[in-house]
């Protein structure tokens, strides 16, 4: 009776609930602290799990972007807004050569991607818009290493050919090593994302599983 007593003698507001609340008031935390940080861990919990979610979407945002903006360049120089479109393609310089005898030219003005990186970009968006309806209806398994290796040797012996001066490669050659690279990356990388996301979603749910 004494301890039941002792026990409703403390308002319910002020019971430490688990070991974090023991813990900040052995460390001396203040209440207002304490709430400031409940809410970063909530706002944290909360961007982790919209990430997990949408990823995907984010990567091929980011992707159609960055490929819209490098075809929308030479528009805006087309339209007279030089000082714009000249920033914007010396900032591409850090994804591409840009060099003029590999790229394409819209109305007279050069894309801020060579025909090869726009082919990889381009490809790797394909195939994460691909791999948003496929993984609706199965398990998308990632590509090994060594065969996202034999997707970067077309390309890589195209390039090191001309780049030593041994054969001079086509546009169309450019575009096709691009693409299977861009496909492989996207298969790799993109493959092993989700399946890094599937399994922390599992996690995710036996904890939850195990508070309840």
């Amino acid at each position: 009776m004494t301890g039941q007593r002792e026990s409703s003698d403390v308002p319910e507001g002020r019971r430490p609930h688990d070991h974090l609340d023991i813990d900040f008031m052995l460390a001396g935390i203040s209440p207002r602290r304490r709430a400031f940080n409940d809410v970063l861990v909530r706002f944290g919990d909360g961007t982790s799990e919209w990430l997990r979610r949408h990823w995907l979407g984010v990567v091929n945002g980011t992707l159609a972007t960055f490929i819209g903006v490098a075809v929308a360049t030479p528009l805006a120089y087309a339209a007279g807004l030089t000082g714009p479109a000249s920033a914007v393609f010396h900032a591409y310089r850090f994804a591409c050569d840009e060099l003029p005898s590999h790229s394409f030219f819209v109305g007279g003005y050069q894309m801020c991607l060579c025909s090869r990186c726009l082919a990889i970009y381009t490809s790797l968006l394909l195939f994460g818009l691909g791999l948003t309806v496929a993984r609706k209806y199965r398990v998308i398994h990632s590509m090994s290493w060594w065969m996202w290796l034999l997707a970067m040797l077309p390309m890589a012996l195209d390039g090191g050919t001309q780049f030593f001066g041994l054969r001079e490669s086509t546009v169309w050659l450019r575009l096709l090593t691009g693409a299977i690279f861009g496909i492989g990356t996207g298969w790799f990388m993109l493959g092993h994302i989700e399946a890094a996301a599937e399994d922390d979603g599992a996690a995710v749910a036996r904890e939850r599983a195990r508070a309840q």
